[in-house]
């Protein structure tokens, strides 16, 4: 214990001088503001005609939303009434093994989707 003490004395009392590291100073050069009046210029004739679609957007949105919805509930309404069907298809999946039972899965999903997707198609329109 005494020998690491003597060291560690023999070091602080060594002065090492260590070379001074100077960083050089890096100027951004200032980038002019951009002139945005001939663009303005360019884009006057349309702004009513931009501004007229951006009044019909959300009203546009809100429709997207209500026909995804009522597709939605028709969706459940149509599974509910099929579930002896998709039951069957699924239980028909767990009896088989390997790459058979790989290519059942994925033709029950996908025809299942296509089903769903294709609701609107098969519906009765009323006059």
């Amino acid at each position: 214990m005494d020998k690491l003490k003597t060291i560690l004395s023999k070091i602080k009392m060594l002065k090492i001088k260590a070379p001074k590291i100077s960083i050089p100073k890096i100027k951004i050069p200032k980038m002019p503001k951009p002139n945005l009046k001939p663009l303005v210029e360019k884009i006057k004739p349309y702004m009513s005609k931009i501004w007229v679609v951006c009044k019909k957007v959300p009203g546009l949105v809100l429709k997207v939303i209500k026909g995804f919805i009522t597709w939605l509930w028709k969706a459940i309404k149509e599974s509910i009434a099929q579930v002896w069907t998709l039951l069957g298809f699924f239980i028909a999946w767990l009896t088989l093994t390997g790459t058979a039972q790989q290519i059942v899965g994925v033709a029950t999903v996908l025809a299942t989707i296509l089903w769903l997707v294709t609701i609107p198609l098969r519906e009765e329109k009323e006059e």
